[in-house]
């Protein structure tokens, strides 16, 4: 995620997706080791105010090489999904249910509805969305054939987030 996305705007939506991660999940109080999938610039670190595993594809925000070479209970995956084939999700969900079973996700995915759009246009990102291989509507039939919901909350009817464990 480019650090502009927190600016204007922006800052306003994508805090709060963030503030809605950490309560979701009780985060700020919870003890449980968390991965940051996608962490971006950190900026759930940031809110946290505590140290977490950040992984991301540009090498300046990410901290770990290797997924599997770190223990964690919780990951979180926020607007992540959507630039993953359908068969990279799948691979990463097994993967990782493969060896920590017990790991809890959560889960940040936009709607890309009409209301996701005049929003980007109102707030000057043209590339919102750009790069997408995977929609939300895959997304969610990927998550329901491996995940069971604990809870789900919508963030300005724009980005639902879910709170999920692997099922059995």
């Amino acid at each position: 995620m480019n650090e502009d996305y927190y600016k204007g705007f922006g800052k306003i939506y994508f805090e709060k997706i963030i503030k809605e991660i950490i309560s979701i999940g009780n985060l700020k109080i919870n003890e449980k080791k968390i991965l940051d999938y996608g962490c971006g610039v950190k900026y759930l670190e940031k809110l946290l105010k505590k140290k977490i595993l950040n992984f991301d594809i540009n090498k300046k925000y990410t901290e770990i090489n290797d997924i599997n070479n770190h223990n964690f209970d919780i990951i979180v995956l926020n607007h992540v999904l959507m630039y993953m084939s359908e068969g990279q999700i799948i691979e990463l969900f097994l993967q990782i249910k493969s060896t920590k079973s017990n790991c809890e996700f959560i889960i940040g995915i936009g709607r890309m509805s009409l209301i996701n759009k005049l929003a980007s246009i109102l707030s000057f990102n043209f590339k919102a969305h750009t790069g997408t291989k995977t929609y939300p509507d895959k997304q969610i039939k990927i998550i329901l054939e491996y995940f069971e919901i604990i809870s789900k909350k919508s963030v300005f009817f724009m980005t639902d987030i879910y709170y999920l464990k692997f099922r059995n």
